[in-house]
């Protein structure tokens, strides 16, 4: 299980790590803003439109022969902007690299949980998450070194060679236990039918039909955050780009201490978790407009953070909890394309919001959005249980 969890550590350093690199030296260039807006888009539509449909091979595979093919694909990839680091090639690569993300991270925490504590399934999904999250903490400042010492291409090197120690891991595992079985044998469903499997099973169930809807408008809000940021750290705090690097990692910091205590979440508790949560991560973001103080917001985005870190916790147990065990990586799967599409849809209309509102007044929507529709889902579902 460590070593599953070294893996994953690994593979989102240095992926964090190349798409700043990415980011960093395109920006030097002309037209270096609408490329990186490409790149963020691309994979932003592949988990959404390509990752759904490229589910239905868990019906067939297991996690672990998904995992060892996804990365040996990522290290393909990789080489491929390794030796032709130009756009159309990065564009492509990013929404090819993207699709299989929603392959290789359900794969992942499905291989974990084989691997885990089965009475503590929270336990197991927080060590990746901490793992996750302190690679993405760490990833952009080795990436501005890297970029700085050497090239772009330094970066591409260490990722692949992060991905050929992730692959070594998967194949030194042996398969914890062997796949379920379904009920439905999958040679007999048509494509449709799988790809659909998931989400109907989902919808079908109160608890997780409640969590996607509460989370997916929410997201919405908290994506228009954001947005908003930099512009609020830089215009209304006045604190350059110090300030702002301090708000992220506020934010940051926040999000791996809320992995870290994420394993105390019970399962019957999660979908109350991811309501209180919600609300507590709306009013702290909200508060960030009214008072203007960098010490309150740097406090206030760390707070933000825990609650985020333990939203997708909870929301992960819901959905887990929800389908049968066969099902749970499609239904993982099914839970990222849910929030990048609305994460899509907040960054779409955070530009036009912070345009018009401004950064403060934009925070203020955000958090309030976010608290207001968190806290509708069960106030509704409240309602219809008494009528």
């Amino acid at each position: 299980m460590r070593f599953l969890v070294t893996a994953y550590f690994l593979l989102s350093l240095c992926g964090t790590m190349t798409s700043v690199a990415i980011s960093l030296h395109f920006a030097a260039h002309d037209g270096g803003a609408a490329l990186i807006s490409a790149i963020l888009v691309s994979s932003a539509c592949a988990q959404i439109f390509i990752a759904p449909l490229l589910a239905p091979v868990f019906d067939r595979f297991s996690a672990r022969s998904i995992a060892i093919a996804a990365t040996v694909c990522e290290v393909v990839l990789l080489g491929i902007i390794l030796v032709v680091p130009i756009a159309p090639v990065l564009i492509g690569v990013s929404l090819l690299s993207s699709a299989l993300a929603g392959l290789s991270i359900p794969a992942l925490f499905t291989i974990a949980d084989e691997y885990g504590d089965e009475k503590n399934q929270a336990a197991t999904f927080s060590m990746l998450d901490t793992a996750r999250l302190v690679g993405s903490f760490v990833g952009p400042v080795l990436s501005g070194l890297l970029l700085d010492i050497w090239s772009l291409r330094a970066a591409i090197s260490v990722e692949i060679a992060a991905n050929l120690i992730a692959l070594a891991i998967l194949l030194v595992l042996k398969q914890a236990s062997s796949a379920p079985e379904s009920d439905d044998d999958p040679k007999t469903q048509s494509f449709l039918a799988r790809v659909l499997e998931a989400p109907a099973l989902l919808l079908r169930n109160e608890q997780s039909r409640a969590a996607l809807m509460s989370i997916w408008a929410a997201i919405i809000f908290t994506s228009v955050f954001s947005v908003a940021l930099v512009f609020y750290a830089v215009d209304v705090l006045g604190a350059g780009g110090l300030g702002y690097a301090f708000l992220m990692q506020a934010f940051v910091v926040g999000r791996i201490l809320g992995a870290r205590r994420s394993k105390t979440i019970a399962p019957p508790r999660a979908l109350a978790v991811l309501t209180v949560c919600g609300i507590i991560m709306g009013i702290s973001i909200a508060l960030t407009g009214i008072l203007h103080n960098l010490i309150v917001a740097i406090t206030c985005f760390f707070i933000a953070g825990i609650c985020n870190a333990l939203q997708v916790a909870a929301l992960r147990l819901v959905i887990t909890s929800a389908v049968p065990a066969e099902i749970q990586p499609k239904a993982l799967s099914s839970m990222g394309s849910v929030n990048t599409s609305a994460m899509l849809v907040g960054y779409i209309i955070g530009a036009p919001i912070v345009t018009a509102a401004g950064p403060a007044l934009a925070l203020m929507i955000s958090g309030v959005g976010t608290a207001l529709l968190t806290a509708l889902s069960p106030l509704v579902r409240n309602l219809r249980s008494r009528l």
